[in-house]
């Protein structure tokens, strides 16, 4: 399916389409998250849960990355991701599955630092115009009913009948967009407070011993987000005890204080899968960084008390 497939955009081909649409927006993220957010693969099934169960990576590069993903109700697409980085731009292609054809072309413009502006342009192959016309027939003639059985075999999976069948493709997509954007905007928006955060401590230093205050009080609180020295910790309890383990997964700086805590005693990035044992830090997913070393937690006259290790 990827065989022989060029590792860059041709823009040329492009005139060569048949556009649906777009879709804009402004978004309050820099270049360079939303860059790094397009080569991101692996935050898919995740982050976009509703619509993708799983992903499968065949290749990346810098050029962009080729996959297969499996949909929520079990069926397969071949996905490529190509960027131009030079020129914040990148384009999808459905190579296989429901919705093949479909390329999806994204601009980004910087505003300022920390805010840009995309613009999403829908394609399909040229031959499609012919299906659009075929469509617009059959609405014209057909009772709505027959004409919206005709629509979903071919992918439109909502029609109005006040909307040609261009239309009802373009609500679609935007619609889809839309939910992907305001997911991807929070982890994007995410990434950039923790790596300022992290700046912003790196010249924080160590304590000798904290109290975080009544264990009763504390007991209410939890899972509690802490700082100590350079790192973010996360207060919580495990089979009775009280345990510290590292706020922020090492990967991208995923949040971890609302991870649940499994029977295993691990827990899981948001963003991309990655497990770790809460006892250990160990990253469970592969050889890949564990979680900041946590502070020794004890009760010193109905206290919290954290030291170093």
């Amino acid at each position: 399916m990827f065989d022989n497939r060029p590792k860059e955009i041709n823009y040329q081909r492009i005139a060569g389409l048949c556009f649906i649409g777009l879709y804009e927006r402004r978004l309050p993220v820099s270049i360079s998250r939303m860059i790094e957010n397009a080569y991101d693969w692996e935050h898919l099934p995740h982050v976009h849960h509703s619509t993708f169960k799983e992903i499968d990576l065949v290749s990346d590069g810098e050029w962009g990355w080729r996959a297969i993903t499996t949909q929520p109700d079990a069926r397969r697409q071949h996905l490529e991701l190509l960027v131009d980085k030079a020129n914040s731009y990148w384009a999808t292609t459905v190579l296989s599955g429901s919705a093949k054809g479909f390329e999806i072309h994204t601009q980004a413009s910087q505003v300022t630092d920390r805010e840009i502006d995309i613009s999403v342009n829908f394609y399909l192959p040229k031959s499609f115009a012919k299906v659009l016309a075929f469509l617009s027939v059959c609405k014209r003639l057909l009772p709505s009913t027959v004409y919206r059985k005709i629509a979903r075999k071919l992918g439109i999976a909502r029609v109005e009948p006040e909307d040609t069948a261009k239309q009802s493709i373009l609500k679609m997509l935007q619609s889809q967009y839309s939910v992907l954007y305001d997911e991807d905007e929070l982890l994007m928006s995410g990434r950039q407070e923790a790596i300022d955060r992290r700046k912003n401590h790196q010249a924080t230093e160590l304590v000798e011993a904290l109290c975080l205050g009544d264990v009763a009080e504390l007991m209410q609180q939890i899972p509690k987000v802490v700082e100590f020295g350079k790192h973010r910790f996360v207060l919580n309890r495990w089979k009775g005890e009280w345990v510290v383990y590292g706020a922020d997964c090492p990967h991208l700086l995923g949040p971890l204080q609302d991870a649940k805590i499994d029977q295993q005693g691990r827990i899981t990035c948001p963003w991309h899968g990655y497990k770790f044992d809460l006892l250990t830090g160990q990253n469970c997913s592969n050889d890949n960084a564990g979680l900041a070393t946590p502070p020794i937690v004890s009760v010193v006259d109905q206290k919290l008390i954290l030291k170093p290790q």
